[in-house]
Protein backbone atom coordinates (compact mmCIF):
# COMPACT_ATOMS: atom_id res chain seq x y z
CA UNK A 1 0.00 0.00 0.00
CA UNK A 2 1.28 3.33 -0.34
CA UNK A 3 1.73 5.68 2.41
CA UNK A 4 2.52 9.44 3.06
CA UNK A 5 6.25 10.85 4.19
CA UNK A 6 5.86 14.67 5.69
CA UNK A 7 9.02 16.55 5.75
CA UNK A 8 10.28 19.71 5.22
CA UNK A 9 9.98 21.72 2.28
CA UNK A 10 12.99 21.29 0.20
CA UNK A 11 14.14 18.19 1.58
CA UNK A 12 12.05 15.83 -0.20
CA UNK A 13 14.60 14.40 -2.56
CA UNK A 14 17.21 14.28 0.31
CA UNK A 15 15.18 12.03 2.73
CA UNK A 16 13.97 9.63 -0.69
CA UNK A 17 17.25 9.23 -1.13
CA UNK A 18 18.21 7.97 2.63
CA UNK A 19 15.39 6.17 2.27
CA UNK A 20 16.51 4.72 -0.96
CA UNK A 21 19.84 4.01 0.39
CA UNK A 22 19.86 2.92 4.54
CA UNK A 23 16.83 1.63 4.30
CA UNK A 24 16.47 -2.57 4.04
CA UNK A 25 15.25 -2.73 0.86
CA UNK A 26 12.75 -5.43 2.28
CA UNK A 27 10.66 -3.59 4.01
CA UNK A 28 9.17 -1.34 0.85
CA UNK A 29 8.41 -1.52 -2.97
CA UNK A 30 9.89 1.96 -3.70
CA UNK A 31 10.01 5.79 -2.41
CA UNK A 32 9.68 8.45 -4.52
CA UNK A 33 8.68 12.16 -4.87
CA UNK A 34 6.04 13.02 -7.20
CA UNK A 35 7.28 16.21 -9.99
CA UNK A 36 5.24 17.48 -12.56
CA UNK A 37 5.90 19.31 -16.03
CA UNK A 38 4.97 23.20 -15.41
CA UNK A 39 5.03 25.56 -18.02
CA UNK A 40 6.83 28.86 -18.16
CA UNK A 41 6.66 31.19 -21.29
CA UNK A 42 9.68 33.24 -23.09
CA UNK A 43 8.07 35.47 -26.19
CA UNK A 44 5.14 33.57 -25.76
CA UNK A 45 6.64 30.39 -26.63
CA UNK A 46 6.14 27.02 -23.71
CA UNK A 47 8.94 25.88 -21.95
CA UNK A 48 9.18 22.92 -19.34
CA UNK A 49 10.73 22.94 -15.94
CA UNK A 50 10.17 20.17 -12.95
CA UNK A 51 9.04 20.64 -9.73
CA UNK A 52 7.16 19.14 -6.84
CA UNK A 53 3.95 18.17 -7.34
CA UNK A 54 3.11 17.93 -3.70
CA UNK A 55 5.75 20.48 -1.45
CA UNK A 56 6.61 18.55 1.78
CA UNK A 57 5.41 14.86 0.58
CA UNK A 58 6.85 11.98 -0.64
CA UNK A 59 5.26 8.14 -1.06
CA UNK A 60 6.51 5.04 -0.29
CA UNK A 61 5.11 1.77 -1.27
CA UNK A 62 5.31 -0.34 1.87
CA UNK A 63 3.36 -3.53 3.77
CA UNK A 64 5.45 -2.44 6.74
CA UNK A 65 4.75 0.97 7.56
CA UNK A 66 5.64 0.37 11.38
CA UNK A 67 9.37 -0.40 10.22
CA UNK A 68 9.64 1.97 7.99
CA UNK A 69 8.42 4.62 10.69
CA UNK A 70 11.23 3.33 12.86
CA UNK A 71 13.71 3.59 10.40
CA UNK A 72 12.57 7.62 9.74
CA UNK A 73 13.54 8.39 13.32
CA UNK A 74 17.50 7.84 12.38
CA UNK A 75 16.47 11.07 10.32
CA UNK A 76 17.87 14.12 11.43
CA UNK A 77 15.17 16.25 9.90
CA UNK A 78 11.33 16.31 10.58
CA UNK A 79 10.25 13.60 9.03
CA UNK A 80 7.44 11.49 10.03
CA UNK A 81 5.05 8.90 8.39
CA UNK A 82 1.35 10.21 8.04
CA UNK A 83 -0.45 8.43 11.03
CA UNK A 84 -3.42 9.15 13.31
CA UNK A 85 -3.51 8.84 17.62
CA UNK A 86 -6.06 5.80 18.46
CA UNK A 87 -5.97 5.34 22.07
CA UNK A 88 -2.31 6.18 22.47
CA UNK A 89 -1.15 3.46 19.78
CA UNK A 90 -0.16 5.27 15.94
CA UNK A 91 -2.54 3.95 13.15
CA UNK A 92 -0.49 4.81 9.96
CA UNK A 93 -2.47 5.83 7.60
CA UNK A 94 -2.69 4.59 3.47
CA UNK A 95 -3.52 6.26 0.45
CA UNK A 96 -7.00 5.29 -0.57
CA UNK A 97 -7.18 2.97 -3.59
CA UNK A 98 -9.34 5.41 -5.23
CA UNK A 99 -6.72 7.98 -4.68
CA UNK A 100 -3.62 5.84 -5.88
CA UNK A 101 -5.50 5.25 -8.94
CA UNK A 102 -5.58 8.65 -9.50
CA UNK A 103 -1.74 9.17 -8.93
CA UNK A 104 -1.24 6.23 -11.36
CA UNK A 105 -2.88 7.87 -14.14
CA UNK A 106 -1.20 11.48 -13.87
CA UNK A 107 2.11 10.37 -12.91
CA UNK A 108 4.52 8.83 -15.89
CA UNK A 109 7.76 7.71 -14.18
CA UNK A 110 6.86 9.56 -10.97
CA UNK A 111 6.45 12.77 -13.41
CA UNK A 112 2.85 14.41 -14.47
CA UNK A 113 3.76 15.50 -17.97
CA UNK A 114 2.01 18.45 -19.31
CA UNK A 115 -1.58 18.41 -20.65
CA UNK A 116 -2.17 19.81 -24.35
CA UNK A 117 -5.66 21.50 -25.02
CA UNK A 118 -6.64 22.72 -28.73
CA UNK A 119 -8.51 25.78 -28.76
CA UNK A 120 -11.56 26.00 -31.27
CA UNK A 121 -11.95 29.06 -33.45
CA UNK A 122 -14.76 30.52 -31.18
CA UNK A 123 -12.18 30.16 -28.03
CA UNK A 124 -13.11 27.34 -26.17
CA UNK A 125 -11.07 23.96 -25.61
CA UNK A 126 -12.11 21.29 -27.20
CA UNK A 127 -9.73 18.79 -27.15
CA UNK A 128 -7.31 17.86 -24.24
CA UNK A 129 -4.60 15.20 -24.51
CA UNK A 130 -2.77 14.26 -21.25
CA UNK A 131 -3.33 14.06 -17.34
CA UNK A 132 -5.63 16.86 -17.53
CA UNK A 133 -8.06 14.87 -19.56
CA UNK A 134 -9.98 12.34 -17.58
CA UNK A 135 -10.38 15.64 -14.87
CA UNK A 136 -12.23 18.16 -16.82
CA UNK A 137 -15.09 17.99 -14.29
CA UNK A 138 -12.62 18.80 -11.59
CA UNK A 139 -11.67 21.99 -13.31
CA UNK A 140 -12.00 24.88 -10.54
CA UNK A 141 -9.72 27.58 -12.68
CA UNK A 142 -7.94 27.40 -16.59
CA UNK A 143 -5.60 30.10 -17.51
CA UNK A 144 -4.57 29.26 -21.20
CA UNK A 145 -2.37 32.63 -21.74
CA UNK A 146 -0.32 31.36 -18.41
CA UNK A 147 -0.79 27.64 -19.47
CA UNK A 148 -2.22 25.96 -16.38
CA UNK A 149 -4.66 24.23 -15.03
CA UNK A 150 -6.34 24.15 -11.31
CA UNK A 151 -7.66 20.90 -10.42
CA UNK A 152 -9.71 20.19 -7.32
CA UNK A 153 -8.69 16.38 -6.20
CA UNK A 154 -9.29 14.89 -3.33
CA UNK A 155 -6.05 13.12 -1.86
CA UNK A 156 -4.25 12.42 1.27
CA UNK A 157 -7.76 12.97 3.24
CA UNK A 158 -8.26 16.67 2.12
CA UNK A 159 -9.20 18.60 -0.58
CA UNK A 160 -6.20 19.85 -2.64
CA UNK A 161 -5.56 21.91 -5.66
CA UNK A 162 -3.12 20.67 -8.01
CA UNK A 163 -2.13 22.51 -11.00
CA UNK A 164 -1.53 20.72 -14.48
CA UNK A 165 0.57 22.66 -17.06
CA UNK A 166 -1.12 23.20 -20.31
CA UNK A 167 0.58 22.83 -24.23
CA UNK A 168 -0.74 24.61 -26.86
CA UNK A 169 -0.04 24.46 -30.81
CA UNK A 170 2.81 27.13 -30.84
CA UNK A 171 4.90 25.70 -28.39
CA UNK A 172 7.49 22.93 -29.86
CA UNK A 173 6.21 19.68 -30.98
CA UNK A 174 6.29 16.67 -28.29
CA UNK A 175 5.96 13.24 -30.16
CA UNK A 176 3.69 11.79 -27.54
CA UNK A 177 1.52 14.24 -27.90
CA UNK A 178 1.70 14.41 -31.98
CA UNK A 179 1.11 10.74 -31.68
CA UNK A 180 -2.07 11.20 -29.66
CA UNK A 181 -3.13 13.61 -32.08
CA UNK A 182 -2.98 11.46 -34.98
CA UNK A 183 -5.01 8.70 -33.54
CA UNK A 184 -7.64 11.60 -32.80
CA UNK A 185 -8.14 13.60 -36.18
CA UNK A 186 -9.98 12.08 -38.73
CA UNK A 187 -9.56 15.11 -40.73
CA UNK A 188 -6.50 16.89 -40.75
CA UNK A 189 -8.02 19.87 -43.44
CA UNK A 190 -9.09 22.82 -40.82
CA UNK A 191 -8.41 20.65 -37.57
CA UNK A 192 -11.55 19.41 -37.75
CA UNK A 193 -12.48 17.43 -34.30
CA UNK A 194 -13.44 13.94 -33.41
CA UNK A 195 -14.88 14.71 -29.89
CA UNK A 196 -18.04 17.17 -29.17
CA UNK A 197 -17.58 20.79 -28.18
CA UNK A 198 -16.84 20.69 -24.70
CA UNK A 199 -18.87 22.91 -22.57
CA UNK A 200 -16.62 24.51 -21.06
CA UNK A 201 -15.55 28.00 -22.61
CA UNK A 202 -12.30 29.48 -21.73
CA UNK A 203 -14.02 33.37 -21.96
CA UNK A 204 -16.68 32.34 -20.06
CA UNK A 205 -14.04 31.28 -16.92
CA UNK A 206 -12.13 34.51 -17.52
CA UNK A 207 -14.92 36.10 -16.58
CA UNK A 208 -15.63 33.80 -13.35
CA UNK A 209 -11.56 34.42 -12.99
CA UNK A 210 -12.13 38.00 -13.06
CA UNK A 211 -15.16 38.09 -10.72
CA UNK A 212 -12.63 35.94 -8.44
CA UNK A 213 -10.09 38.22 -7.96
CA UNK A 214 -12.44 40.94 -6.21
CA UNK A 215 -11.14 38.96 -2.75
CA UNK A 216 -7.89 36.55 -4.17
CA UNK A 217 -5.42 38.45 -7.04
CA UNK A 218 -2.16 36.48 -8.77
CA UNK A 219 0.60 38.92 -8.69
CA UNK A 220 4.25 39.12 -9.11
CA UNK A 221 7.16 38.94 -7.07
CA UNK A 222 7.31 42.19 -6.86
CA UNK A 223 3.52 42.61 -5.61
CA UNK A 224 4.60 40.86 -2.77
CA UNK A 225 4.90 42.68 0.78
CA UNK A 226 6.58 41.13 4.14
CA UNK A 227 3.46 41.07 6.60
CA UNK A 228 1.24 40.18 4.07
CA UNK A 229 -0.76 37.14 3.74
CA UNK A 230 -0.68 34.02 0.81
CA UNK A 231 -2.49 30.87 0.13
CA UNK A 232 -1.21 27.72 -1.57
CA UNK A 233 -2.61 27.19 -4.47
CA UNK A 234 -1.26 23.47 -4.52
CA UNK A 235 -3.87 22.64 -1.52
CA UNK A 236 -1.00 21.20 0.42
CA UNK A 237 -1.63 23.77 3.33
CA UNK A 238 -5.53 24.29 2.31
CA UNK A 239 -7.36 27.87 2.49
CA UNK A 240 -4.59 28.56 5.64
CA UNK A 241 -3.34 32.25 5.15
CA UNK A 242 0.18 32.02 5.25
CA UNK A 243 2.47 34.87 6.51
CA UNK A 244 5.17 36.78 4.31
CA UNK A 245 8.16 37.09 6.15
CA UNK A 246 10.96 37.60 3.13
CA UNK A 247 10.32 38.66 -0.29
CA UNK A 248 13.12 37.42 -3.28
CA UNK A 249 11.80 38.79 -6.10
CA UNK A 250 15.61 37.87 -8.28
CA UNK A 251 14.56 34.37 -7.44
CA UNK A 252 10.66 34.89 -8.15
CA UNK A 253 9.74 33.45 -4.50
CA UNK A 254 8.84 34.06 -1.33
CA UNK A 255 9.34 32.90 2.29
CA UNK A 256 6.03 31.96 4.45
CA UNK A 257 5.25 30.73 7.84
CA UNK A 258 3.56 27.40 7.16
CA UNK A 259 2.39 24.99 9.97
CA UNK A 260 4.40 21.59 10.12
CA UNK A 261 3.77 18.81 12.75
CA UNK A 262 1.99 21.51 15.39
CA UNK A 263 4.94 24.30 14.79
CA UNK A 264 5.35 26.90 12.78
CA UNK A 265 8.40 26.61 10.01
CA UNK A 266 9.87 28.82 7.38
CA UNK A 267 9.12 27.49 3.68
CA UNK A 268 10.48 28.93 0.46
CA UNK A 269 7.45 29.21 -2.28
CA UNK A 270 7.44 30.11 -6.22
CA UNK A 271 5.14 33.13 -6.52
CA UNK A 272 3.42 30.63 -9.14
CA UNK A 273 2.32 28.32 -6.44
CA UNK A 274 0.54 31.32 -4.19
CA UNK A 275 -2.09 33.53 -4.68
CA UNK A 276 -2.25 36.98 -2.38
CA UNK A 277 -4.97 37.31 -0.02
CA UNK A 278 -6.87 40.99 0.12
CA UNK A 279 -8.46 42.86 2.98
CA UNK A 280 -7.36 40.49 5.52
Amino acid sequence: MWYVIQTMSGKEHEVCLWINTFVDKSLFTRCFVPLYEDVWRKEGIGHISIKRLFTGYLFIETDTPEEIHEALKDISQMTVLLSADDKNEKTFIPLHREEEIFLDSILSDGIMKVSYVHMSKNGRINMVIGPLQSYTDRIVRVDVPHRRAIVDIPIMGESKRLKFGLWLDKDSKLAWIEEEKQKRLIDDEDRKEVVPDNPWDWKAWKKVNEDRKKTVVNEDAFGHKVGGFVINTTGIYGDTPLEIVEVHPEKDSIVVMAPLFGNLIRVEMTTDEVEVVQNR
